[in-house]
Protein backbone atom coordinates (compact mmCIF):
# COMPACT_ATOMS: atom_id res chain seq x y z
CA UNK A 1 0.00 0.00 0.00
CA UNK A 2 0.96 3.59 -0.40
CA UNK A 3 0.89 6.16 3.03
CA UNK A 4 2.71 9.63 2.81
CA UNK A 5 4.92 8.92 0.24
CA UNK A 6 6.04 5.78 1.08
CA UNK A 7 5.50 2.44 -0.08
CA UNK A 8 4.09 -0.44 3.23
CA UNK A 9 5.23 -3.75 2.02
CA UNK A 10 3.29 -6.57 4.26
CA UNK A 11 2.86 -10.30 3.96
CA UNK A 12 0.50 -12.66 5.95
CA UNK A 13 2.10 -11.41 9.73
CA UNK A 14 5.01 -9.76 8.78
CA UNK A 15 5.38 -5.89 7.77
CA UNK A 16 8.49 -4.91 6.15
CA UNK A 17 10.35 -1.33 6.53
CA UNK A 18 8.38 2.00 4.32
CA UNK A 19 10.49 2.76 1.41
CA UNK A 20 10.27 6.09 0.41
CA UNK A 21 8.27 6.50 -3.24
CA UNK A 22 11.01 9.17 -3.92
CA UNK A 23 14.50 6.55 -3.86
CA UNK A 24 12.78 4.20 -5.60
CA UNK A 25 14.76 3.96 -9.36
CA UNK A 26 13.40 0.70 -11.10
CA UNK A 27 10.19 -1.82 -11.09
CA UNK A 28 11.03 -4.96 -12.97
CA UNK A 29 9.34 -8.05 -13.64
CA UNK A 30 11.01 -11.09 -12.47
CA UNK A 31 10.42 -14.81 -11.84
CA UNK A 32 13.43 -15.14 -9.40
CA UNK A 33 12.99 -17.55 -6.88
CA UNK A 34 14.76 -15.42 -4.09
CA UNK A 35 13.09 -15.91 -0.93
CA UNK A 36 11.25 -12.81 -0.38
CA UNK A 37 7.48 -11.36 0.47
CA UNK A 38 5.72 -12.12 -3.02
CA UNK A 39 3.93 -15.01 -2.56
CA UNK A 40 3.92 -16.00 -6.55
CA UNK A 41 6.47 -16.31 -9.07
CA UNK A 42 5.38 -13.59 -11.48
CA UNK A 43 6.68 -11.06 -9.39
CA UNK A 44 8.24 -7.24 -9.48
CA UNK A 45 11.51 -6.61 -8.42
CA UNK A 46 11.77 -2.77 -7.05
CA UNK A 47 15.22 -1.35 -6.79
CA UNK A 48 15.78 1.57 -4.40
CA UNK A 49 18.66 3.39 -2.29
CA UNK A 50 21.85 2.93 -2.85
CA UNK A 51 21.67 -0.91 -3.45
CA UNK A 52 18.62 -2.23 -2.21
CA UNK A 53 15.71 -3.65 -3.77
CA UNK A 54 13.02 -6.25 -2.87
CA UNK A 55 10.81 -8.45 -4.71
CA UNK A 56 7.10 -8.38 -4.12
CA UNK A 57 4.03 -9.19 -5.97
CA UNK A 58 1.03 -6.95 -5.85
CA UNK A 59 -2.24 -8.09 -6.98
CA UNK A 60 -2.76 -5.53 -9.96
CA UNK A 61 0.79 -5.11 -11.03
CA UNK A 62 -0.11 -2.26 -14.19
CA UNK A 63 -2.31 -0.12 -11.60
CA UNK A 64 0.76 -0.50 -8.89
CA UNK A 65 3.39 0.51 -11.06
CA UNK A 66 1.21 3.68 -12.41
CA UNK A 67 0.70 4.61 -9.07
CA UNK A 68 4.59 4.79 -8.34
CA UNK A 69 5.12 6.23 -11.64
CA UNK A 70 2.58 9.05 -10.84
CA UNK A 71 4.36 9.77 -7.41
CA UNK A 72 7.94 9.59 -8.89
CA UNK A 73 8.61 10.32 -12.54
CA UNK A 74 12.08 9.70 -12.50
CA UNK A 75 11.03 5.72 -11.58
CA UNK A 76 12.10 3.46 -14.71
CA UNK A 77 9.33 1.50 -15.47
CA UNK A 78 10.15 -1.79 -17.18
CA UNK A 79 6.84 -3.41 -16.64
CA UNK A 80 4.49 -3.42 -19.77
CA UNK A 81 0.61 -4.03 -19.33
Amino acid sequence: SIENENLIIKCGFFTYKPIAIKSIKKITRTKSIISSPAPSFDRLEIAYGKFDSIIISPKDKAAFTRDLVNLNPNIINNVRE
